[in-house]
């Protein structure tokens, strides 16, 4: 009996280190991947914005904010990323702005987070109404 049961283990330590080292491998994937929850699209369709939830990890590392999130803004045409915000807490905090008029030229979310230098969407194009630029 001791002899069957020290075989049938021996047969069971592949499979069971296979599952387990899965198993690892999910989770610490889970814990470092945000989690995309939103998109705003520029008004001329030019830019987008991506809204991320913090992974868990980064969570943790920001434990005193509720919504931890973060941004990144890409370029539609040829798809381009223009740039990514640091962790910040996006409770009540998440306003978008779209500022392409000189000298301006960036984009606003919240109080936190402001790219810079973004080019206008249209060189030639009437300036648009703010209730465009200011949902």
């Amino acid at each position: 009996m001791v002899i069957f049961m020290s075989a049938a283990w021996t047969n069971l330590k592949k499979p069971v280190f296979l599952l387990l080292l899965a198993g690892i491998l999910v989770g610490a994937w889970y814990a470092f991947t945000p989690k995309l929850f939103h998109t705003s699209i520029s008004p001329r369709k030019v830019y987008r914005v991506e809204y991320y939830e913090a992974s868990p990890i980064q969570s943790l590392i920001h434990f005193n904010f509720k919504m931890p999130a973060f941004v990144r803004l890409y370029r539609n045409q040829p798809e381009t990323l223009l740039g990514e915000s640091d962790v910040v807490e996006l409770w009540m905090n998440g306003s978008l702005n779209w500022w392409f008029d000189d000298p301006v030229n960036s984009v606003v979310i919240g109080n936190d987070i402001v790219f810079e230098n973004v080019a206008p969407e249209c060189r030639e194009c009437p300036s648009l109404p703010d209730t465009v630029l200011m949902p």
